[in-house]
């Protein structure tokens, strides 16, 4: 499987068929679906489901993970933090920022701030810690503005690319 750094860009893919499609809108509904299933339902041998997710997650297409629910485990403060960076250290600040264990999700951007970051905190005093205490101590950190998450109306992990939006590969 290849591995890919936490700054690294996806490499270029080729176009996905419906077959592929198939396997991650099924998979994204059931990700314990067995391949057997899949090939039942789609009319297909099992090894060729097999050798099709084997290539969809060698080519860092999918990937199969366990989705945590972090208010189960007590993590009541969830938030988006927006942070604005002096120019030229915005790689540098993210370094920083990626290895902090409430950081789920950081972003750079092309807007009034440089990065997005999403955090899961057990409670206000552990944001506000980990903002003030870290987040803005980072050198080259301007500033950050928190949006604390009140209500979740849709987290889904079902995305998956409309097939007219998909890139076109020239194989000549």
């Amino acid at each position: 499987m290849t591995h890919h750094s936490k700054f690294e860009a996806w490499p270029c893919r080729g176009v996905m068929d419906e077959l592929d499609r198939f396997i991650l809108q099924t998979l994204q509904e059931d990700g314990r679906t067995p391949f057997t299933q899949i090939a039942r339902q789609a009319g297909v041998s099992e090894t060729t489901i097999r050798s099709r997710y084997r290539s969809l997650v060698e080519q860092g297409v999918i990937r199969t993970v366990g989705v945590v629910d972090p208010y189960a485990l007590g993590f009541q403060a969830p938030a988006v933090i927006a942070v604005s960076v002096e120019p030229g250290m915005t790689d540098q600040v993210a370094r920083a920022i990626v290895d902090l264990p409430e950081v789920s999700y950081l972003v750079m951007t092309l807007g009034s701030c440089d990065l997005m970051i999403e955090v899961f905190c057990r409670d206000l005093l552990h944001l506000t810690s980990l903002i003030a205490q870290q987040i803005r101590l980072i050198p080259g950190v301007r500033s950050t503005e928190t949006l604390v998450i009140a209500r979740t109306y849709k987290l889904s992990y079902g995305w998956s690319p409309d097939p007219s939006l998909e890139r076109e590969t020239n194989d000549d």
